[in-house]
């Protein structure tokens, strides 16, 4: 099973009818891109949303899915709430060939992303890239990480579904003690004063909210930035612990850290938390991120706190022989509204074709989403 490149796509779609309507290119200006790429297809969401809303204290059941669950709406710019979602279409009509299967995967505009080896600082004393934690949480492993909580403290935090988003480009960001970060120019860092600034915005001699760890007593101490004292680690953990004792997990720490965190900071002679040059990277780039669902922001090994990626579009394959409009949901992760854009780019379908059709197509099986034109609900 092979990957399909633009030609492709382009005579499929022309010829046989496989996305109507077709932008032959990729629209990028003043939008979000849509359109033929390199190895794929950027779709876009339609005016049409069904915005989750948790009035009657409502359980999502994909076996019973209630109406009143959800509210209408019909615009130019959807507001989806914290920790909430949405259900929309695409405005493109997809003809799927019996030989071929799609994947769909959200576009780093809404997700806002940084390359595969950045490195997490997590509370474990490690720092894995965003790519191996992607694989390990595929097996099931829990991650905690920092957070700026929501008065300026650092916290202890759940980090949630890292994972691959999908190619885009990348500005390398250099700080004062050497470290480099790959992000895409509209992901947002936290500044020194608590604001956010997106990659494309930052200047050299910008200040950055600062991680600064060093080892006390045999413990790892964290720099609070709001006050500027020092705060054991494993306190951060039991706060945590408290803050979800329902959630059914727990952050356990060793008793003494001090020979296992791999990157410390002298908190008295500071070194890692301002630009001193920033510059566009070649090409596109394999993109990944995180969410972090209880703050929304999260510190990297580096020494920076950034926004997590709080859109994440799910969309079943695309099975041989489906056609119809694509059901979209979108979640936001994050703590805060998220605006999502009519009319413009959403995700990116990739098409792999297969050596032999297949015995039974979706077409065959008389599929229940077979030929869906609206906003489709789950059936069962």
């Amino acid at each position: 099973m092979g990957l399909k490149p633009d030609h492709w796509i382009r005579k499929m779609a022309l010829e046989h009818g496989m996305i109507e309507p077709f932008e032959e290119n990729l629209v990028r200006e003043g939008v979000i891109s849509y359109g033929l790429s390199s190895y794929g297809y950027d779709l876009r969401v339609a005016d049409e949303f069904r915005i989750f809303t948790n009035i009657n204290s409502t359980i999502v059941d994909p076996k019973n899915f209630r109406d009143e669950s959800m509210v209408s709406f019909k615009g130019d710019v959807c507001i989806i709430p914290p920790n909430s979602f949405a259900l929309a279409r695409s405005i493109e009509y997809f003809r799927i060939p019996r030989s071929v299967l799609t994947i769909t995967v959200g576009k780093s505009t809404y997700a806002r992303c940084f390359s595969g080896d950045t490195r997490v600082a997590l509370v474990n004393g490690t720092s894995p890239t965003l790519e191996e934690m992607a694989v390990r949480a595929s097996d099931g492993e829990v991650f905690w990480g920092y957070s700026i909580g929501q008065h300026g403290q650092v916290i202890v935090t759940l980090l949630d579904n890292p994972r691959f988003i999908g190619r885009d480009s990348l500005l390398e960001v250099t700080l004062d003690n050497g470290h480099v970060i790959q992000a895409t120019p509209d992901h947002e860092f936290i500044c020194r004063d608590g604001r956010r600034a997106m990659a494309h915005e930052l200047r050299p001699d910008d200040s950055l909210m600062p991680l600064y760890r060093q080892v006390a007593r045999g413990y790892e101490m964290v720099y609070q930035p709001i006050n500027g004292h020092l705060y054991p680690t494993h306190r951060l953990a039991d706060e945590w612990n408290l803050r979800m004792d329902n959630s059914g997990l727990s952050v356990g720490l060793q008793a003494d850290r001090a020979g296992s965190v791999p990157t410390m900071v002298d908190a008295r002679h500071p070194l890692n938390h301002r630009i001193t040059s920033i510059r566009e990277l070649a090409g596109d780039h394999d993109v990944y991120c995180l969410t972090a669902p209880e703050a929304g922001n999260f510190a990297l090994d580096a020494g920076v706190f950034v926004s997590n990626c709080g859109i994440v579009t799910n969309v079943t394959p695309f099975e041989p022989g489906w056609e119809g409009h694509v059901t979209l949901e979108i979640s936001n992760t994050t703590p805060l509204p998220a605006k999502i854009y009519a009319n413009e780019g959403l995700a990116q379908v990739v098409f792999f074709e297969a050596d032999e059709e297949c015995e039974v197509s979706y077409a065959d099986r008389k599929g229940k989403y077979q030929g869906q034109t609206g906003v489709t609900p789950p059936r069962i």
